[in-house]
């Protein structure tokens, strides 16, 4: 099932990422191998992706240690704040299942209002991070 891909390790839903709208990204729930798209650079380099298939599980969903202090650091990050529904997300997986889950999240983002809020809301985190980046390489690598 395509929207299998939709579903994130992480418990992010996939199916408003402007990287998948635009072609960029398989999502992250995908096996790709493809190389070139932002789920296979995610596969190779996140610690929670990483922890998951070693696992052998799908997602944090099916993990005893949810949330751990990795996956709370991710939903917490003030940078990422798109990052935060993840613990719910999972626990709500963890309820209903990922089928349902995915089904409840289609309807969900199908409001053209709501996937544009969370555009701009991503775009404008997306603008500190830089911001934040730049500061950071300004200083050595240390944090600002």
């Amino acid at each position: 099932m395509k929207d299998q891909a939709y579903l994130a390790p992480c418990g992010l839903y996939c199916g408003i990422c402007v990287d998948l709208a635009a072609g960029d990204c398989a999502g992250c729930g995908s096996d790709c191998t493809c190389g070139q798209c932002a789920a296979c650079w995610h596969h190779a380099h996140c610690k929670i992706v990483a922890c998951v298939r070693g696992k052998g599980y799908r997602t944090c969903a099916e993990c005893d240690d949810l949330p751990c202090t990795r996956l709370i650091e991710f939903a917490y990050d003030p940078i990422w704040r798109s990052h935060l529904p993840v613990i719910e997300n999972l626990r709500r997986i963890r309820k209903i299942g990922a089928e349902a889950w995915l089904a409840e999240q289609a309807a969900y983002w199908q409001d053209d209002e709501r996937r544009l809020r969370q555009h701009y809301a991503k775009a404008e985190y997306s603008a500190r991070y830089s911001e934040y980046q730049q500061r950071k390489q300004a200083l050595g690598g240390k944090q600002p």
